[in-house]
């Protein structure tokens, strides 16, 4: 059998799979989800957020390990609708532009670095990627958060909406960590509404710098103490991200318009949480 399938193969495939009642086991073919309402084709099927689920043969990126500074850094992939591909959003960030032709996804890397993957299978719940980088080869399968954005302006992960989370080289001023954390905000703005707009039935936050805490009908700050580790690591030092704690605690502290109609959390708390960035 042919190790790849040309692109007439692939949608064949996924005519008949779309007849049967459970997936095919052979590892080389592409899986088509018949059941999700977004578009079929390979390009908006990869647009969302992946986590790594797991990988043989992996680069140091690809393994979740600590930073000198004690912060957990996770593994994925982001592939954005204007071709934009994040690798480690949850990690060691790197941007490029990819294109997909049949089974093969060629990526640039804004710093230098180019990079082939191989779709070993794809549909809404995993993607298994060979990646040819240099001389290594890895496999890598990753989970599926089931998030859809299809304006890449309105994606978090895009470098305008996710250049918060990089870290300052020197201090900021008052103003500067205003605009960091206004950026964090409209972060989760964006990213509650993907996993609406995706249809996902649970939604990831462990991988992400965060400072809130979640409920059905509010949102507040984690305290000092408790404050995530990843999320200071955005600031240039424990005190700066201490007064973005504070103004962040200071807006939640405001009156905003809750739907209490609303019964998912997810649609109640995205245009909270645009009040609050507009009141930053």
């Amino acid at each position: 059998m042919q190790k790849y399938f040309t692109a007439a193969l692939f949608i064949f495939i996924s005519v008949l799979l779309s007849r049967c009642a459970s997936p095919s086991q052979n590892r080389n073919e592409k899986i088509i989800d018949p059941v999700s309402a977004l578009p079929k084709d390979t390009f908006h099927l990869l647009c969302q957020y992946w986590e790594l689920n797991d990988a043989e043969h992996p680069l140091e990126g690809d393994v979740p390990h600590e930073n000198a500074a004690g912060v957990s850094l996770d593994p994925g992939i982001v592939f954005i609708t204007d071709s934009t591909i994040l690798e480690n959003p949850g990690g060691e960030m790197r941007y490029g532009k990819f294109n997909v032709k049949g089974n093969k996804i060629t990526a640039s890397f804004d710093k230098g670095g180019k990079a082939v993957y191989i779709i070993m299978r794809l549909h809404g719940d995993e993607l298994r990627l060979k990646r040819v980088e240099n001389r290594d080869t890895s496999e890598l399968i990753y989970t599926g958060t089931h998030t859809y954005w299809a304006d890449a302006g309105k994606n978090p992960f895009s470098l305008k909406n996710y250049g918060w989370k990089i870290k300052p080289k020197k201090p900021e001023t008052d103003e500067a960590i205003r605009n960091r954390v206004k950026g964090c905000v409209q972060f989760y703005v964006y990213y509650l509404q993907g996993y609406i707009d995706g249809g996902a039935k649970k939604i990831e936050f462990k991988s992400l710098p965060c400072c809130f805490n979640w409920y059905v009908g509010g949102i507040t700050v984690q305290g000092e103490s408790k404050l995530d580790k990843k999320w200071i690591d955005c600031f240039y030092s424990q005190e700066q991200a201490f007064a973005g704690r504070q103004m962040v605690e200071d807006v939640i502290s405001k009156k905003y318009k809750w739907d209490e109609k609303e019964t998912d959390w997810l649609k109640q708390s995205a245009p909270v949480l645009q009040q609050m960035h507009d009141s930053l």
